[in-house]
């Protein structure tokens, strides 16, 4: 689904920044609070917070390292070996989140809270109160889980309390964080008001539209509920039923994507895919794990996902584009470039698609929930039938990616949903990992971690480095060491054994499923 664009609401903020700042007769207020402006739009707000999302594609559009990416499988180095040991990007700085989007849905929740503002002009042009507070909820809840799904404890209760001389946040365990998502989200869901809408010049995931919204509310708390079903799963189920009853994603219309813009930031693939930006060609290609699980599975996905005969820069590979053995990925973790420049020059490449300037990713997919909630149906979770549910998420994937042969796919005996209640558990989560390329950047991640599937054996190279198994978590930042050094110790002590290792597995990783 094409969504809204964010130049109209750039080009706003650039208008309003002109006038406010180019007004040389009036000096009045030039003393009171210069870097908190107290009539910031709650639109802005909104739209400079959602632009954050682009970081959980797969590793944003700013990084080099597109580690969430190369972690889950999907995306390996095709020019040259940097990344491939595992042992660059380590830590994750998330002092910007708090800064920028978290700080900002923080605003906008308290001026429509606040009996003074709540009817301003900069507040109410955006939209009614109510939706207002539930949108930047839910966004904010979205960002929480993905922080503390990739680093454990994270900052939350506590979260952007400066102004209250809170300088030094303590870190609340990952198992509060969840319990405060869940309950932050059933609010929000509350106070949705269906008959009104947001501003979609500025809501660029769902145009304003309310009911995707409660969707997407819904969906989340699905999301992080599955996730508990090995550490808390009475907590687990209960909240995953309530969220399942007031209804997820259905339709590829209701998927949580991002387009990116020429005006801020191009795709990431835009520099490093197929389309060779600036002479770079193929500096990333499909994981050789990934483009094998298609092939296993007679996938007709692939000529969707990748293609053999739209490479600028290195050319048309060798073989038949429709036919599925052409199609090769490369090693993520070989142990030199020059093994790396031999797997590229045979393998695939990545679909024009992704490689756009003003490329659509998506982020929570409606495919990915259906999974999700066939996960839940084979846990005995919900009632509801679990083989019809895993159907509906692969042919929402089909349709998603224009991907024909979905009877035939489907009657596959590797594909049909096993009787066998581990086997069909590893099937649903195989199948959120085939639908989830260049998109599902932490989740896709998380299922690894869960289940262990797909199965990613490290490399000579890799075990060289010292790495014997893919990393379960990120480290944290440097800023966050120097500035609030005793809590962040605090919380490494509590929950890693005091080693901030990125070995050690946050708080619902307890399985080590790890069978090679």
């Amino acid at each position: 689904m094409k969504l809204v664009n964010i130049k109209s609401a750039l080009a706003a903020l650039l208008l309003i920044t002109a006038v406010t700042s180019c007004d040389m007769d009036d000096f009045g207020d030039i003393n009171l609070t210069p870097n908190n402006p107290s009539t910031a739009p709650t639109s802005m707000l909104f739209t400079e917070a959602a632009m954050y999302v682009r970081n959980f594609t797969w590793g944003g559009s700013t990084t080099y390292d597109p580690w969430m990416a190369e972690w889950s499988g999907y995306i390996a180095e095709g020019k040259n070996n940097q990344f491939g040991g595992m042992t660059t990007t380590v830590t994750f700085s998330s002092d910007s989140y708090y800064l920028y989007p978290i700080k900002n849905l923080n605003m906008i929740i308290s001026l429509n809270e606040d009996e003074s503002t709540k009817d301003e002009s900069y507040v109410a042009s955006f939209g009614s109160n109510a939706n207002q507070i539930a949108a930047a909820k839910t966004l904010r809840a979205f960002f929480y889980m993905s922080l503390t799904d990739i680093l454990g404890p994270i900052v939350c209760s506590e979260a952007v309390m400066g102004d209250e001389g809170t300088f030094y946040p303590v870190y609340d365990s990952q198992e509060s964080v969840y319990a405060f998502i869940d309950s932050d989200l059933r609010q929000a869901y509350g106070q949705f008001e269906t008959s009104g809408s947001l501003d979609g010049s500025y809501d660029i995931f769902f145009g304003g539209d309310i009911s995707k919204w409660k969707k997407f509310n819904a969906t989340v708390r699905m999301m992080a509920a599955i996730k508990l079903s090995d550490v808390a799963p009475s907590d687990g189920q209960s909240r995953f039923a309530q969220a399942y009853n007031d209804g997820g994603m259905e339709s590829n219309s209701d998927s949580f994507n991002y387009t990116f813009d020429s005006k801020t930031a191009y795709s990431w693939m835009y520099y490093t895919g197929n389309l060779g930006y600036s002479g770079r060609g193929l500096n990333y290609g499909p994981n050789a794990i990934f483009v094998n699980a298609l092939k296993e599975h007679n996938d007709p996905r692939v000529f969707t996902y990748l293609t053999i005969g739209n490479d600028s820069y290195y050319g048309v590979r060798a073989g038949d584009p429709n036919d599925i053995n052409s199609y090769f990925g490369i090693t993520f973790g070989l142990e030199s470039n020059a093994a790396v420049d031999a797997e590229k020059n045979l393998a695939a490449a990545v679909a024009s698609k992704y490689c756009e300037m003003d490329a659509t990713y998506g982020i929570i997919t409606a495919a990915r929930a259906k999974l999700v909630e066939a996960e839940a149906a084979t846990l005995g979770w919900i009632s509801a039938d679990a083989n019809t549910l895993y159907q509906q998420g692969i042919a929402l994937s089909f349709e998603e990616q224009g991907a024909e042969g979905l009877d035939g796919y489907l009657a596959q005996d590797i594909v049909k949903l096993s009787s066998d209640k581990q086997s069909a558990l590893e099937q649903i989560v195989m199948q959120r990992f085939l639908a989830g390329f260049l998109t599902d950047g932490i989740e896709a991640w998380s299922d690894w971690r869960r289940y262990d599937v797909p199965e990613m054996p490290v490399t000579a190279y890799q075990i060289s480095e010292g790495r014997n198994s893919y990393p379960y978590r990120m480290g944290y930042g440097d800023n966050e060491k120097s500035y609030n050094t005793a809590n962040v110790q605090d919380a490494i002590n509590k929950a890693f054994g005091g080693a901030d290792n990125i070995f050690s597995r946050v708080w619902w990783d307890v399985k080590d499923n790890k069978q090679y």
